[in-house]
């Protein structure tokens, strides 16, 4: 079983202060002042846990969020399953209400995230020692992160940077202040970042990172902040290419396999674990009930999330990362075929289960229909509902092709033309001779299947509020925002409903 080393340092200090504690023949205390505690760097890795293990809402938040709202991915109603009241069937119509669960699940999340890192600076403040100053420039990087995603995706947030003083209702913070705030939250730490990359540092933020980070505020700076700036989108691509730290994998799937702590690709992820870090739980949310036995899953799957048809259509059949689908039929563990017993008598397949591109309908849709998501690797005899898949955020694949969109809007279609063959290289298909933006938010969408950038390219790109399957047009595009939740809005007063909702 794997277990992330910067975890493993936490829960084993974590172990050993609660086994100490138990020695009955100690003055026992009922607290440990701030002051006290945070001073070493074990005790410092213990503090800091709670900072990057807060995402085991993610797929359930800003992932439905980035892709189900958009043309690659979908939850149709099978039967009376997944229909709740409409809800993911006006996600992808964009049809977003308040009401909806989907209007605070990034919301909750990421604020989630958040506050641990207030409350973890504020304790570290109290300390001073080096190692706690160190970590609190590596925390605001992670609080610039969450405040990246957020004004993405609700545009208008509050910006709360205090915890033992922080406002009980802040007020709503302009996307262009969350903006500026993240630029300079990084810019202002990014020197001082470990460079690291690996071991004891996996899963920590380093001056990678940053950079990535970076890149991919300003790759959207034009979207966020009404100025275009392609230039330092590349400049912070180029310090990680140029950095000789990551490489793209020769098997495109060492990114999403289990033990994908030694892909020399991805520079973030979300660690996860089946035992010690919940929450990745993408298999169980897409595979067929039935899919247990082909797996022998402790759990049963769902048999939800799927691909949009003409996404999967999208993909040359050479092109190995079909492998990131679940297609075709269907058989148990021994090999024998596998039945689906309530099949529809309306389905063409009748009881053999064969996962088709086809989806009838988003609010009418068959148990079999659609292909599924298969792109973090399956573990036999594992919980789909708690895999140890570490989720990556940013990895090389997608910094290349930021930097080739941003060389391309600069008029460098030479240059971008090399970088997306690199990718293009990798997947087995044949090159472009030539590349049009329309080229690269295909490739994009191919590479970066299912790993919560759909909505924000497409957003970028200028195709988000077009019509697609079960989806019209948009009549307007303040929908390229989400609703801030009633529930949210009731709990504080101050907040400001975004425009259109």
């Amino acid at each position: 079983m794997k277990i992330n080393k910067f975890y493993q340092k936490a829960i084993g200090f974590a172990l050993i202060s609660i086994m100490a504690s138990c020695n009955l023949d100690e003055e026992i205390f009922t607290e440990i002042l701030s002051s006290e505690f945070g001073k070493s760097n074990e005790e410092v890795n213990a503090m800091v846990g709670a900072a990057y293990s807060s995402y085991g809402g993610w797929i359930g938040g800003p992932w439905v969020a980035q892709e189900i709202s958009s043309d690659i991915g979908i939850v149709p109603t099978r039967g009376t399953d997944w229909a709740e009241n409409g809800q993911w069937a006006r996600l992808h119509e964009h049809d977003f209400q308040p009401d909806d669960f989907y209007a605070g699940g990034a919301w909750n999340t990421l604020y989630t995230g958040i506050n641990n890192v207030n409350r973890i600076i504020y304790q570290l403040e109290g300390t001073g020692t080096e190692a706690a100053l160190q970590t609190i420039k590596e925390l605001k990087v992670l609080r610039a992160l969450n405040y990246y995603y957020l004004m993405d995706i609700y545009g208008n947030v509050p910006l709360v940077t205090s915890f033992a003083d922080a406002d009980e209702n802040p007020a709503t913070n302009s996307r262009s202040e969350i903006f500026s705030f993240v630029v300079s939250e990084v810019e202002g730490v990014i020197n001082d970042l470990p460079t690291t990359v690996g071991g004891s540092s996996y899963g920590k933020i380093n001056k990678w990172t940053a950079h990535a980070l970076l890149a991919k505020v300003y790759l959207n700076a034009e979207v966020f902040n009404g100025s275009a700036e392609w230039a330092k989108a590349i400049q912070n691509a180029d310090v990680i290419i140029d950095s000789g730290n990551y490489n793209l994998t020769s098997n495109f799937f060492d990114n999403f396999s289990i033990d994908n702590e030694s892909s020399s690709e991805n520079i973030f992820v979300l660690v996860y674990d089946k035992v010690f870090s919940g929450g990745m739980n993408l298999a169980v949310r897409s595979l067929h009930y039935s899919s247990q036995q082909t797996y022998n899953f402790t759990t049963q799957p769902w048999n939800g999330f799927s691909s949009m048809e003409a996404f999967y259509n999208s993909f040359d059949p050479t092109d190995v990362r079909l492998g990131s689908f679940v297609e075709g039929p269907q058989y148990d563990s021994s090999g024998a075929v596998l039945l689906d017993n309530q099949a529809e008598p309306s389905d063409p397949n009748g009881p053999p289960i064969d996962f088709t591109p086809q989806i009838r309908d988003v609010r009418d849709a068959l148990r079999q229909d659609g292909v599924r998501i298969g792109k973090f690797e399956l573990e036999m005899g594992g919980n789909p509902a708690a895999m140890s898949n570490d989720f990556p955020l940013f990895r090389l694949g997608d910094i290349i092709l930021t930097k080739a969109e941003a060389e391309l809007r600069l008029g460098n279609a030479g240059t971008a033309l090399i970088l997306v063959n690199m990718i293009r290289e990798r997947a087995g298909v044949t090159p472009f001779t030539s590349l049009t933006l329309a080229d690269l938010l295909s490739e994009r969408g191919r590479e970066t299947a299912f790993e919560a950038y759909r909505r924000q390219d497409q957003i970028r790109f200028g195709t988000f509020n077009d019509a697609w399957e079960f989806k019209p047009a948009d009549p307007s595009t303040h929908i390229n925002i989400f609703p801030v939740s009633r529930s949210n809005m009731e709990a504080n007063p101050s907040l400001t409903q975004n425009p259109g909702y």
